[in-house]
This record gives structure tokens, sequence and C-alpha cells, in this order.
């Protein structure tokens, strides 16, 4: 029964982005994890998708990313929703927000929240996740 719904899923998810503008791209970014005592870095590699265009009101993000460092590393798959604010001919600029799932022990994930510009083929932008104190960068470059 699991397998039919996983099946059925699938298929409704695969209908309805047909007609859609969907990219791949390669995602870096350093996290910053604000702490009183002792501040760390980690960094992260991944694979996003962008569902939409830059000239879209709303796009869809979604994939997985490594992220190391010695306060936090695994793998993490973040699904956001950002909303293009700005928009130009050749970028726009957008807040977003979503949920990052981790897969490190047992901590679970964390809200996330961004702003950036995107353009066609990148995307820059700049998060804070309250719940870890975790304020970085990310640059993607979709193919």
């Amino acid at each position: 029964m699991k397998r039919l719904a996983v099946i059925l899923a699938t298929l409704m998810l695969s209908v309805s982005m047909m007609g859609q503008n969907v990219q791949v791209g390669v995602d870096a970014s350093v996290d910053c994890f604000l702490s009183a005592d002792n501040p760390a870095f980690s960094e992260g590699l991944g694979v996003l998708a962008r569902v939409g265009r830059t000239d879209q009101w709303v796009n869809f993000i979604g994939g997985v990313r490594y992220i190391y460092g010695p306060r936090l590393s695994g793998f993490q798959v973040p699904l956001m929703l950002n909303a293009n604010l700005i928009k130009g001919r050749a970028v726009s600029g957008y807040l977003g927000g979503g949920f990052e799932f981790d897969f490190v022990g047992r901590y679970l994930g964390a809200m996330k929240m961004q702003t950036g510009i995107a353009g066609k083929h990148f995307d820059f932008r700049v998060f804070y996740k309250p719940y870890q104190g975790d304020l970085g960068a990310g640059f993607t470059y979709y193919f």
C-alpha cells in the first residue's frame, strides 16, 4: 500500500510539473554557527533544482547537499519557496523560506529564511536558521 501511495504521489508531481521550467544546478555554501562561546564554520556542496523562472512570482527550490565542519556534518535536504519581489529582465530579487531536513544524529532540521538575487543561470543568497543560530551564504550555478 505504501509503495502504491509513493508511485501515485510521484505521478501526480510529475504531471503537475509538466510545462514548468525545471533547472538543475551545483550549489556551494558556507554556514557560520553564531555562538557567544565558539563560532564555527561549515562548508556545503550539493545539487539543487529550481522549478519556475525568475520572471515568475514564485519559485520552488529543492535538493540535497552535504555539509561538513566542526559543529555539523552530514546530508541535508532543503525545500524552499522563494517569492520574486523585484523582477527585472535578467535578474530578480527574492525573499524565501522553508525547511532544511537533516540526517545528522538526533537533529532533524531547521526552518530557514533567505534573501538573494537570481538569474537564469545563478542564484546568490544569504540565509538564516534561527533554531541553530546559523547565518550563511550560498551560490548555485544552474545549467
